[in-house]
């Protein structure tokens, strides 16, 4: 009996220790477990650009705090809207560390979550982009756009609130308007101007002219036309914050364009006008012709700048004068075969205005333009005529004009006297006068007014031509 009594009594122990035990351990488990629960992260999870995988909360609070505090010592953030770019001060953000890591997701790729107020971002659009006027609901559009840019923690962005100020309005502004006068209308221009008026060019789209006439119905256009219609294109573009891809120019100073704006195309050679609209909106080009002046504009969401081009450093080059020789010209003539231009170069000058402040000044192309030099055809030779017999015009077939002082000229009273030479033994060789008279000389007898002889004939070298017997 006392053993049965003994084994009742340690199975009773026995068991009472086994429950307390189970019970002491489901009270941990329940504890740390499920009333002070402590979350671990699984693999390849990430809260913003910070790596927390396999780290329990408390650990991946750290880590997350730490880079984000290390984000703002370095972090660069800028609010673009159309063509304005502007710091945003970092201050007015706050870093929400318990709404961050209760939305992170094992083995995925979180957001950080900022607290942005709007009142500071409502004082921050007013001041640097006046003259909008930013409603309640634009600035709530652009604090949302803005705190969701700034969850990914990238160092350096740039937040294009555009698209959310302007979702729903119907502002439209012209911010370019260009006008070309004296330009021939041709039929060319006026069926390209028909196809391009009322274009969209949407955003962060390129246009190409080549392009476009391959897809439009155009007609039949010339290389002119298509210069002229691309050259106050280009001239509209400049007065935006477009970018031009592609222009060139031609080889002479255009007429019928506006020197420094003109944008050539070739078809044959694949010579294009290209621009991109950097914008995050829509904007529509516009065309009109009156008379002989041709207008274009573009049209949309007003830009925050105003754009001024202008011309500087205008040089001009004089042509050279090329002389060509021909059998086909006649004597003493000259052909103009090209009449020549001067060249010009000419330096084309964008400068950004913020209101009446200057932001930039940028030198957009400068345009060379080489002379066409002057092209003269002369005569292949030139056939000089010996003067008369006798004249006495003192000429001679050499052309020079003079005759040659070689002492054996004719007389000076206009005699024709015979010229000697002294051959030594005190008589001429022609026997016109002896010695002891002092008739004859070295020079010869042109001194003799006696003489009756005809006046000697020279060749071209001056010499004189023997006479004939």
């Amino acid at each position: 009996m006392n053993n049965k009594l003994f084994g009742t009594t340690i199975a009773a122990l026995l068991g009472s220790s086994v429950l307390f035990f189970g019970v002491t351990q489901a009270g941990t488990y329940v504890i740390n477990d499920v009333i002070f629960a402590s979350k671990e992260f699984g693999d390849q999870t990430y809260i913003g650009p910070f790596d927390v995988s396999n780290l329990p909360e408390e650990e991946a609070a750290v880590t997350v705090q730490t880079g984000v505090k290390g984000w703002y010592d370095k972090a660069q953030v800028k609010i673009k809207l159309q063509d304005a770019i502007v710091p945003f001060p970092l201050e007015v953000v706050e870093f929400n560390t318990d709404s961050t890591l209760t939305s992170a997701q094992d083995g995925a790729k979180n957001e950080l979550q900022f607290d942005v107020a709007e009142e500071s971002v409502g004082t921050f659009l007013n001041q640097q982009f006046a003259p909008f006027v930013f409603s309640d609901e634009e600035i709530a559009s652009a604090t949302e756009a803005i705190r969701i840019q700034l969850a990914s923690g990238r160092n350096n962005q740039t937040i294009d609130i555009s698209s959310a100020l302007f979702a729903s309005t119907t502002i439209e502004a012209t911010v370019s308007n260009v006008t070309f006068d004296t330009i021939e209308t041709s039929v060319g221009i006026q069926n390209l101007l028909l196809a391009l008026d009322g274009y969209a060019i949407n955003s962060l789209t390129t246009f190409s002219l080549l392009d476009f006439i391959e897809t439009a119905d155009v007609g039949i256009v010339t290389e002119q036309d298509l210069t002229t219609v691309a050259s106050i294109l280009y001239a509209s573009v400049l007065q935006t914050n477009f970018g031009v891809d592609e222009r060139s120019i031609g080889p002479t100073v255009p007429a019928s364009v506006p020197l420094g704006f003109e944008a050539t195309i070739n078809r044959e050679l694949g010579v294009d006008f290209v621009f991109t609209n950097p914008n995050s909106t829509t904007f529509t080009l516009n065309f009109n012709n009156v008379g002989t002046s041709l207008n274009a504009s573009i049209t949309g969401l007003p830009l925050i700048y105003s754009y001024q081009t202008t011309l500087s450093n205008q040089e001009e080059y004089s042509p050279k004068t090329i002389k060509q020789y021909s059998s086909f010209v006649n004597q003493n003539t000259i052909r103009l075969k090209i009449a020549g231009a001067n060249g010009v170069q000419v330096t084309v000058i964008k400068t950004i205005m913020s209101g009446e402040d200057v932001l930039e000044t940028i030198n957009i192309s400068k345009d060379f333009y080489p002379p066409v030099h002057k092209v003269e055809v002369h005569p292949l030779t030139v056939i000089e005529t010996a003067p008369a017999e006798g004249s006495g015009d003192g000429t001679t077939t050499d052309g020079t004009g003079t005759t040659p002082d070689d002492g054996t000229t004719g007389s000076t009273d206009g005699s024709t006297s015979q010229p000697s030479t002294d051959n030594g033994n005190g008589t001429s060789d022609n026997g016109s006068s002896t010695g002891g008279s002092g008739s004859g000389n070295d020079s010869g007898t042109k001194n003799d007014p006696t003489s009756d002889d005809t006046d000697p004939e020279y060749d071209k070298g001056g010499n004189v031509i023997p006479p004939s017997k």
